[in-house]
């Protein structure tokens, strides 16, 4: 993958495997989600990180009730049994970070007025106190996204209350939300964005999982696990180390600071005792 987290996790998984005597050959870059999708379904690749959210689109005819891939284990359970069914592939030990669309604040405000999770943004809104949101019209129009949010969690924004971008591009909103522009007091963001450990925000957590859960996961062809079972316990403990603020901070050290995701994931792997 071409992002910080796709690269960080590639080279994770790959110095594991060597360290372990797996040789293997480096693709961490090769393409975007989409390609390595299509690499791995024809064997042109072995091994690749995904989301387990992904699965809504992989397959299409079984996802007539989409609201499955909003439960972090069904979700994952589901898309498991449909690619080992359809194409061999294997779904390793996902991380417990979730990367979707949620709502980000600045920690200061969250603190000075008790807000953690969704429910507590919504008290804040219904006692009438100055909110500002910054989001995508996909996010602002989406049933699974804001609408979601505001039915689950029973309140509801007036147009004054939100400034609506055309493009995704949360860069722009989180710098916003950063410094206070318009009165933007939350904004759009993806979980693990790294912009979040930079800037001193948090994400709003969602107890009632309103968008799809994407959690990250490596993703093995069946007949690679054949040969070598080991993988999936070599890679579990440091899937399983990786929640949102742990992800968040490796993220930002690549896409903010400039180091190396090689590096990064060196590092991180030695400090946790994963490697030697």
């Amino acid at each position: 993958m071409l992002d910080s987290e796709g690269s960080i996790f590639g080279k994770m998984i790959i110095q594991i495997l060597n360290a372990n005597g797996i040789e293997t050959v480096d693709k961490v870059n090769f393409g975007t989600p989409d390609i390595l999708r299509k690499a791995l379904e024809n064997g042109e690749v072995d091994l690749v990180l995904d989301y387990t959210g992904s699965g809504q689109y992989y397959h299409p005819e079984d996802a007539t009730d989409t609201s499955i891939w909003n439960d972090p284990q069904t979700g994952y359970d589901l898309t498991a049994k449909l690619d080992k069914e359809k194409m061999n592939l294997l779904w390793l030990t996902p991380a417990s970070a979730n990367n979707t669309e949620m709502i980000a604040i600045k920690r200061e405000f969250a603190e000075e007025n008790g807000i953690v999770t969704m429910e507590d943004l919504a008290g804040y809104i219904n006692a009438g106190k100055p909110f500002k949101l910054i989001c995508s019209a996909g996010f602002a129009e989406n049933t699974m996204g804001l609408l979601g949010y505001e039915e689950a969690y029973n309140f509801k924004l007036r147009d004054d209350q939100l400034i609506i971008l055309s493009s995704g591009n949360t860069a722009e909103m989180l710098k916003a939300l950063s410094e206070g522009t318009n009165e933007v007091n939350a904004s759009l963001v993806y979980g693990t964005d790294g912009a979040l450990d930079k800037m001193n925000l948090i994400v709003v957590e969602d107890p009632a999982q309103v968008p799809p859960v994407y959690l990250p996961a490596p993703v093995l062809r069946g007949e690679v696990a054949e040969v070598y079972p080991q993988i999936e316990g070599l890679l579990k403990p440091v899937f399983e180390s990786m929640d949102l603020e742990t992800l968040q901070k490796l993220n930002a050290q690549v896409a903010y600071d400039g180091k190396d995701a090689a590096a990064v994931a060196d590092a991180y792997l030695k400090e946790n005792g994963f490697l030697k």
